[in-house]
Parts: structure tokens; sequence; C-alpha cells
């Protein structure tokens, strides 16, 4: 079924849009296809009739907001609250819409945010019944509202941030060749190879920059992310340069080393040496002709060999797997998953395939839409790594990702990831280095604002002096 789709309220589109794409493929959008259409009106103070309109026929329905989410009139912060509310609430009149006109539901229901445990957390701040309104009002499905409680429970030991603590993130958008299903800003490593010496050198200044941020304020940093792209790309010089400059007085230190043929052993003893206290070593996938196929250029033994270097030292160790990836089926998946759990690493992560614009799988065309293999992929690895004591912690959703899931951090007693806690739920302000970081400050009274960096190399480059006087004002 392919529909063209149209609404009153233009500032709402692209949230409409997302819950027909979640659909996909029992519905498409397309310019010539059938006209779908949602007309908003508020008919009393904070009560909206939606009318929906599809092949001459007419559905009405209305709803109110709810008032324990609004704030006083008075607050600067009304409009943005009342106007998030009449979108929720919106597309959960359009959800329901289209599962009559499909006869398909869809685990998350009517959210299409990347954070639904962020709501979760906030519905019961408001006083709410948190389970029922997901499952009533939001139309989250059981066993996800069951998730994302069990994640929120495991998230009260770092959920709660003093105001003077922040998270320090820096990027390394580099790598040494790109996934398939890579839609990140990041620079293949023989084709930028003459700037990473001067990004090295501006993002140390920036990085002291950080630091000026940092004692000027009496601030706190509550743990240190060094992601990418891989920052294992890097010659040794010039990651040794990076890993002392980004140490700072904190209990977690994270580097996401991630793709197994650009760690070494020069490279764990400058870890080592610098305090890291947590890396990855990422498989994605346990099936050699799938690394072959999404390009990664290791096999799997050098993941086993890595792995069992890596072991000794003393770092906390995170493992990726992907659901969902090209030509794999449930037992591919299913042998990833007991791959790794045998590995016995401290986390693992489990993320469902996203096709975003910009990754070679989706300008080749593949297809990952089958709601139900990528249902049962996930639901074994949930059910397989608690079983084996791993624990949900985490959990983002993105756009156009397999039966519209999403991907979950799981760790074992006491070894979450704070860093992924915080960014998830945005109860940390982030100081982010580098080309592509987005720093976010959190200001008393429920107002997060951002400051984005320049995110190619050659901008990130050219703009050193502005970045920096950007980013002391921001945190001035």
């Amino acid at each position: 079924m392919t529909i063209k789709f149209l609404c009153n309220r233009q500032e709402f589109d692209n949230d409409y849009k997302d819950i027909l794409r979640a659909f996909y493929p029992h519905i498409a959008l397309d310019n010539d296809g059938e006209t779908l259409s949602l007309e908003l009106y508020e008919i009393e103070d904070n009560i909206f009739d939606c009318l929906i309109k599809f092949n001459n026929s007419e559905v009405l329905r209305s709803f109110a907001l709810d008032k324990e989410f609004l704030v006083d009139k008075e607050s600067e912060f009304f409009e943005i609250k009342r106007n998030a509310q009449i979108k929720r609430h919106s597309k959960v009149a359009l959800y329901e819409f289209l599962v009559e006109l499909t006869s398909c539901e869809l685990p998350y229901g009517s959210l299409t945010g990347i954070r639904p445990t962020k709501l979760y957390h906030e519905t019961l701040e408001k006083g709410l019944d948190a389970e029922d309104y997901f499952l009533n009002t939001l139309k989250v499905s059981q066993g996800k509202v069951n998730l994302i409680r069990h994640i929120c429970d495991n998230q009260k030991d770092y959920y709660y941030v003093k105001n003077n603590e922040v998270d320090v993130f820096v990027n390394i958008p580099i790598c040494v060749s790109r996934c398939s299903y890579c839609s990140f800003i990041s620079a293949e490593l023989k084709r930028v190879k003459q700037f990473v010496t001067p990004y090295c050198d501006i993002l140390i200044d920036e990085l002291r920059c950080t630091k000026r941020i940092i004692d000027k304020m009496g601030l706190k940093v509550s743990s240190v992310y060094i992601g990418g792209g891989t920052p294992t790309s890097l010659d040794d010089v010039n990651f040794e340069r990076i890993i002392r400059e980004s140490k700072f007085d904190c209990d977690e230190y994270t580097v996401e080393a991630g793709r197994p043929d650009t760690i070494t052993k020069s490279k764990l003893d400058i870890m080592s040496k610098y305090g890291v206290t947590r890396i990855s070593v990422n498989p994605q996938t346990f099936n050699q002709k799938t690394l072959d196929l999404i390009g990664r250029s290791h096999t799997i033994d050098e993941i086993y060999a890595v792995y069992k270097m890596a072991r000794e030292y003393d770092f906390d160790i995170n493992m990726d797997l992907i659901a969902m990836l090209p030509d794999e089926n449930f037992e591919d998946f299913r042998n990833s998953v007991d791959c790794a759990i045998a590995l016995d690493p401290d986390n693992i992560t489990v993320h469902t395939l996203a096709l975003k614009k910009g990754s070679a799988l989706k300008v080749g065309g593949y297809d990952n839409s089958s709601f139900d293999l990528a249902s049962s992929m996930v639901d074994y690895a949930q059910k397989t790594l608690e079983k084996n004591g791993y624990m949900p912690y985490y959990m983002y959703k993105q756009k156009y990702m397999s039966g519209n899931l999403e991907n979950v951090g799981y760790c074992k007693k006491g070894k979450a990831c704070i860093y992924n806690v915080h960014i998830m739920e945005e109860v940390s302000s982030i100081i982010a280095n580098g080309a592509g970081g987005i720093s976010k400050r959190i200001f008393d009274g429920d107002r997060l604002e951002r400051l984005a960096n320049p995110k190619g190399l050659d901008v990130y480059l050219q703009r050193r002096d502005k970045m920096l006087e950007d980013k002391e004002k921001f945190f001035s």
C-alpha cells in the first residue's frame, strides 16, 4: 500500500511520517499513492479533534491533554510542553487508525522517539502509573513495557546526577574502512591521512578548553567516553596524545576500541597506562561470511585473539552484536549471541539494524523489514542474556530499524556504563569534543540546550577559534 500523507500541522509532519515508516512494508510513503490526511483542531481549552481521511472515509478521534505533563501557563516552557502533548496524542490517534488499516500492531505502539525509558522516568516523576500509561495510552506492548520498566529499575543507581557533575565525550570520526550499514559521519583513514595529525592538534586544544571550563565552573567529571568512528584507527603516537589529554579525575574512562583489526598490544598498553577502565571489542557477528559482506576487514579468529589479549588487562569489556545483518537467518544470529556469551564479557550490546540514509546497504536496496525475524532474534538475545546473568540497563531506538525495535545494552551486576545511561536519559550535562560532537547543558527548571561542533574534518579544522569561543560562552 502506497500513501501520500498530508497534515494541517506542518510542525508535526516528520513525527507523523515516522509512524507511517514504522509500518513498512505494510505502508510505503509515495507522493503518487492514495491520499491519507490528518487534520487537527482545538475545540476547547486543551481538548482536540483529530480528523483522519482516507479513501473517501473519515475517522474522528478526540483527546484531552494530560494535565500532569503541562506546566504553569506563565512558564517559558508552557508552549513547548503543550506542543509535545498535542503531538503525542495525535500520534496515538494516527497509530490506532493505521492498526485498523493494516491489522498490524507495532511493539512500541505510537512511540517513535529514541528514548522510551526517558519518557517512562518522566511519567513516574509526574506521579502517574507509568505502566498503565504506556500500555493503554501510548499502546506499547506488554513485553516492551516490561523491558522498559526493567531497564529503568536497573538505572536507579546511575540516574540521579548532581548539578555540578558532567560527562566528557571525545569523537574520533575515522575508521580503517566503512561498514556497509554505517551512516555515521566517519572518514576512511586512507582518504584523510593528511588531516589526522592536524585534527588531533585541534582536538587537544579543545580538550584543554574543556578542562578550563571544568576548573572555572568547579565541575566534577562522572565519566569520559572516547567514541567514533574507531579511535584505535589512529597511529600509536596520535592515539597516545588523545588518550593522555582525555584523562580526567573520574572512575569511568571508556574507549570504544571497536574493531578487532585496529586493537594492538601497544594500544592496549597505552590505554592501561592512562587509566582507561572500559573498552569495546565488537564482533557484530560471529559469521565470517557476514563480516566479509558488510566490509569488516577482519576474521572471526582475530575477534577471539584480540579478546584474549585484552583480557590480560584490567578492562571491563563490551561486545556489540547486530540483529538482521544481510543474509543472516535466526540460527546465524543465535550462534553470535551464544559465542559472545561464551567469551563472558562484562557487557553485551544488542543492536537492531537501522537502514539510514548514507549507508551502503540503504543505497543498495537491502530489505530489513521482516518483523517476525527481527523480533525472534531480539527476543532470543534478551531471554538468553538474562538467563546468563546479564541485565538490560540502557536502551535507545532509531529510525528505519528492523521491526520498529530497539538497541539494548546488557551488563553483569555492577558493570553498567554510566555514560550510556546519562546520555540516553539526558540527566547529565555533556561536554563534547571533536568533529560532530554535540554538547548538552542541563539547566535548573527542566531546560536542555545543545551546542554542535562542525561535522566534517575539514570544517572542524577551519573553525578552531570560533568553535572554542562558542564552547566557552555556552558553558559560562
